[in-house]
């Protein structure tokens, strides 16, 4: 096997909130110097099949690599440019692989050049169609299986992308749900190639100034939230570990069935856990039981309904009784105990 490298890999690593400055205040830290971002080249390869499993394993954080001959003279070889908040990646074996990644914190977009891959999860199985882009499993184990290929990643860490995404959605940093969509259309394809064709240099080369590379760093992001249908959800970060990753997924299948007549039972059923154990969960991590958490979900709802609405199209008790709240003067409680003040105030302003 042989190695060269710029230094070392770039892997993802534990944030805090304290870690995740705003996309003004990277920029700015860029621009002034004060913490300059290490850019890291590397590159990885052989004919070895023992090696190629482990170091793919390796880079890949993964387990249980594996990896089968071809018809063609084995070689392999694994790519990376950029920083720790985005890098691109190339990755090309002439063998098969295979293997499980018990859990990443990035989110990664992959395509193929030549090659094939499936993918399984708690989400259901996904196979590649052609060189078409696909978002692999984010905060939560999968497997796969590649044929003989070559592919190019893109590498964007949790925070990065969360900060970039809260120019769509307009509130604080929050985990982005990609959602199972449509095959990508010929248009779409074609602006987002078009979009990152001029981007790569900029990730990727050595000599680009910090400010560049934060543009083109950027212009991924953007658009990879452009090609693929996605919510901001707004689960805690404490929950967003291997440990609690089903209590993760029950919160987040609240937030995308809160318009409909959901129990608790029914969310535990989702991600396969006992409701017992659902209610134990969301006690001991979130200080509420899942009826109380559904409740929250809804008054924020709500607010943003009622934050978005005209005072001559909408009306108070029209939007509570459309959030499941019957009762409109405990709505108007529960809501100022939340928000500090009554729904008509939210909705006058």
């Amino acid at each position: 096997m042989t190695t060269t490298s710029t230094g070392p890999v770039t892997t993802a690593r534990p944030t805090t909130d304290a870690d995740a400055p705003t996309t003004t205040d990277r920029a700015t830290t860029a621009a002034h110097g004060d913490s300059p971002r290490r850019h890291v080249r590397s590159e990885d390869g052989g004919d070895d099949l023992g090696e190629a499993a482990a170091r793919l394993e390796e880079l890949y954080g993964g387990r249980r690599f594996r990896v089968r001959t071809s018809t063609e003279p084995f070689r392999w070889r694994y790519a990376s440019a950029g920083d720790d908040r985005l890098s691109l990646r190339t990755s090309t074996i002439t063998g098969h692989l295979q293997g499980e990644v018990p859990w990443s914190t990035e989110y990664v977009m992959s395509w193929f050049r030549h090659g094939s891959g499936t993918l399984a999860s708690r989400g259901g199985s996904f196979a590649s169609i052609g060189g078409e882009p696909f978002l692999l499993p984010a905060e939560t184990s999968f497997s796969f299986t590649l044929t003989p290929h070559r592919n190019s990643l893109v590498h964007a860490s949790a925070e990065f992308l969360e900060q970039v995404a809260t120019e769509r959605h307009g509130g604080p940093p929050q985990r982005v749900l990609f959602q199972p969509g449509p095959t990508l259309s010929a248009e779409a394809l074609t602006a987002w190639r078009t979009s990152v064709s001029g981007a790569t240099a900029a990730v990727v080369d050595d000599d680009v100034p910090p400010l560049s590379r934060l543009e083109g760093q950027l212009t991924f992001a953007r658009a990879m939230l452009d090609l693929f249908p996605w919510r901001a959800v707004d689960v805690p970060r404490s929950i967003r570990t291997p440990r609690t990753a089903r209590l993760r997924e029950a919160a987040e299948y609240v937030h995308a069935y809160a318009d409909q007549a959901i129990t608790p039972a029914d969310v535990a059923n989702a991600v396969g856990m006992h409701t017992r154990t659902l209610q134990q969960a969301m006690s001991t991590h979130l200080g509420m039981s899942p009826t109380s958490y559904l409740r929250q979900v809804r008054l924020d709802r709500a607010h943003r309904e009622l934050l978005d609405a005209s005072p001559r199209e909408a009306l108070v008790s029209e939007v509570a009784r459309r959030w499941g709240f019957g009762n409109l003067g405990r709505f108007s409680a529960a809501y100022l105990a939340r928000f500090g003040e009554y729904p008509r105030d939210t909705l006058a302003r």
